[in-house]
């Protein structure tokens, strides 16, 4: 999700818990030593990224700003943090608390009560709203604590250690309220970072429930929408010494004949079943809808920006940059749903964001570039095969040619 779309969004009254358990359906980790050592370095991690985002926001032009990529890392560390604290016999509620009692002896508030009724974010960023020119030390030293105290988890750590122990929940509370102190100078809300973090791991992984998104030509004419469920017959032959794919819709042919266009031959010629896939997965792709000439002529706007000659572009150099990646990777035979790496799907996101298809969410895109390399594999293997798409189901299918419905 863009951050101007993300920014309208209410975050007032968001409680820890409410965050925790959107924040469990992704949490892949098991409850194990092994677990938490991997945990404690996930959060590490996403602390490092954070202070190298720094100096890349200082170093380089045309590096996003500093308050962007502090909002998605603080986010990931939020997200470890919680993970961590589920791993306790204390509710991250509880760590929220806790941390509220710290952030107060830190800004010399006096407490009078705690807190009634389910924790917010609100009730920690209310602590600094008012405070953020008066924080005890500069964002550079704030940053240096939290980096201290996630290292923590390391220093204090030997094989007896149980996470369940008081030295650890005051190791919780104490990092999340270095977070909250670092989100305020980046001029951040916690609120804002848990709700961003939240539609960020359910744009990946999708959580129970989650609906695939609208097709985009549903309303459009009759005559101008994708068909929902066709079938392409790829073919291979061979003319002058040279390997070629012709691709059929019911004996017409559809575009024309593709070869790989590179010198040691990788089967590239075959790349068009990944437009198929986005077809069936994502219900978009300006690339078939030219083949098919069903460009959506009857909206002007549509026409021109959606499926015009930018857009065509934009799918084809997808289509081509992540088969280069894949190349590398076995062309993804052994990578399962929900591995794929998020860097990848990410840069995808940021290709086509303007566009209607940004809509999607990640979990989409992962689901059309599995299954359409799942496709490629087989039609490189027999050379030739029917490939069928249907966008109501969301699937991709292979079946050897000659053999129809």
């Amino acid at each position: 999700m863009s951050n101007e779309k993300f920014m309208t969004i209410d975050c007032s009254q968001y409680t820890l818990d409410k965050y925790e358990r959107r924040a469990q359906f992704s949490d892949r980790f098991q409850n194990d030593r092994t677990s938490l050592d991997q945990l404690r370095y996930g959060f590490f991690g996403e602390v490092g990224g954070l202070l190298a985002a720094v100096k890349k926001a200082n170093r380089d032009s045309f590096a996003p700003n500093e308050k962007e990529m502090a909002l998605e890392e603080l986010g990931d560390a939020l997200w470890y943090l919680a993970a961590l604290s589920r791993r306790t016999e204390q509710s991250f509620a509880a760590v929220g608390e806790e941390a509220i009692h710290r952030l107060k002896q830190e800004l010399h508030i006096s407490e009078n009560s705690k807190p009634i009724g389910e924790i917010t974010f609100d009730e920690i960023d209310g602590l600094l709203a008012f405070q953020t020119k008066k924080l005890p030390e500069p964002k550079d030293i704030l940053l240096y604590k939290l980096a201290y105290h996630s290292g923590t988890f390391f220093w204090k750590y030997d094989e007896s250690s149980d996470l369940v122990s008081a030295s650890n929940i005051d190791t919780l509370s104490n990092l999340l309220a270095s977070l909250a102190l670092v989100a305020a100078k980046f001029g951040l809300k916690l609120s804002e970072i848990a709700l961003a973090n939240n539609l960020k791991t359910e744009s990946r992984w999708a959580p129970a429930g989650a609906q695939y998104t609208p097709l985009f030509d549903q309303n459009s004419a009759v005559h101008e929408q994708l068909p929902r469920q066709f079938e392409i017959e790829f073919i291979e032959r061979t003319v002058n010494g040279k390997k070629n794919v012709v691709q059929q819709l019911k004996g017409v042919n559809i575009g024309d004949p593709l070869t790989d266009n590179r010198q040691d031959g990788d089967d590239y010629r075959f790349h068009d079943v990944f437009h198929l896939a986005y077809v069936a997965h994502l219900g978009w792709s300006p690339v078939i809808r030219a083949l098919m000439k069903l460009k959506r002529k009857s909206e002007p706007q549509i026409d021109e920006n959606q499926d015009g000659a930018r857009a065509i572009i934009i799918e084809e150099g997808i289509a081509t940059w992540i088969f280069n990646h894949a190349r590398g990777r076995n062309y993804y035979e052994n990578v399962e749903s929900g591995k794929l790496e998020y860097g990848l799907l990410k840069q995808v996101q940021n290709m086509v964001s303007g566009y209607e298809v940004d809509q999607c969410p990640l979990w989409q895109w992962e689901q059309a570039i599995l299954s359409g390399f799942d496709v490629f594999r087989k039609l490189r293997k027999e050379k030739c095969g029917v490939v069928s798409v249907d966008m109501i189901q969301h699937k991709i299918e292979f079946k050897p040619l000659g053999v129809k419905k």
